[in-house]
This record gives C-alpha cells, structure tokens and sequence, in this order.
C-alpha cells in the first residue's frame, strides 16, 4: 500500500479519516459489528496514545476523526486496526451471515477474504473551522443517506455525546484541540 504523501505529515496530529468496506458492501450491518469498531477504537487509542474526536459507522464506510497524543502514528494505526477488525468481523458474518462470504471472497497469497479497501483517505484538520465542518458533514451523512429524519436519531455516531445527551469516555471535545 503507497503512502500517498502521508510521509509530508509527520508533525500533524489530528485527522478526519474514511475507509470503506470491500467493493461497498454493507458489512457493518448490526450492533454487533459496530461495537467490534468502538472497542477496536478503544483498544487501538490506548496503544498508539490517541483519542477519537468524532465517528460515524455507516453499513459500508467509516468516518472518524482522531488525534494522536504524542506522536503521528496514523500509518501503524490504521494497518493494525484494519487488520483485526477485518478478522473479527469476518469470524462474525460467517457465524451471522455466511452467504456474505461469497462477497468478500478473496484470493491473493494467505489472504481469502477482504472486509475493508487497501487505502484509507485522511485529511489534516488543522483549525477549529475545518474540524467542525467535518463533525457536521460525518454527523449528517445518515440523514442524506436516508437511513434517519434527523441526525441526533443515529446511534452509531457521536452526535449524542455532542448534544450533550451520552457521555464517550473515549471521545475528546473538539474544543479540547482548537
């Protein structure tokens, strides 16, 4: 996997982040999935001193926005973490959905299936006008996708604990950094 210029960024620290699931698939597809993500998140922050600012887990793609603590580890963070969740998610749609197997069926050296694309996209968010825009466009895709009326209705987003209504110990204000 190229690095796409991510070498430029050594310094930086927070970043708005996407991957997408294998050919668009909508692997995500219940609590259970999602809450293999927010552990991994949990576990992964903890390794890798970072904290998540935002989420969204939609049924094919993730946006999140992170910060590391110390050190830029974005490269080490995003490999580790697509590699065990696509472990575990997969152990979990072959108990829960095995006729999903066939779509992310996947040939190449030891590897047979595939959850989540090879690359991830980040942006840099490097003031508080562009981190909020973020949190809003992450916040808002459930409603243009039309999977809720009104963006607080999402549960699988940090909307709550923005509005005040759910406590994230993992989630560190916006505010916090800009």
């Amino acid at each position: 996997m190229g690095l796409r210029n991510r070498t430029l960024l050594t310094e930086e620290r927070c970043f708005f982040v996407t991957t997408t699931c294998w050919h668009h698939q909508p692997l995500l597809f219940d609590n259970n999935c999602y809450k293999i993500l927010f552990d991994s998140f949990a576990f992964y922050n903890q390794k890798y001193h970072a904290r998540l600012v935002a989420y969204v887990f939609m049924t094919n793609y993730i946006h999140f926005i992170i910060v590391f603590l110390e050190k830029n580890h974005l490269i080490e963070y995003m490999r580790d973490f697509k590699k065990f969740t696509s472990l575990k998610l997969r152990e979990y749609i072959q108990l829960t959905r095995p006729h999903f197997l066939d779509d992310i069926a996947y040939a190449y050296r030891t590897q047979h299936f595939k959850i989540w694309t090879d690359r991830f996209d980040d942006v840099y968010l490097y003031s508080r006008d562009v981190c909020e825009t973020k949190i809003d466009y992450m916040h808002t895709n459930p409603v243009r996708a039309g999977m809720v009326n009104c963006a607080a209705d999402y549960r699988y987003s940090s909307m709550a604990f923005y509005n005040g209504l759910r406590p994230q110990s993992q989630l560190l204000h916006y505010r916090e950094l800009f």
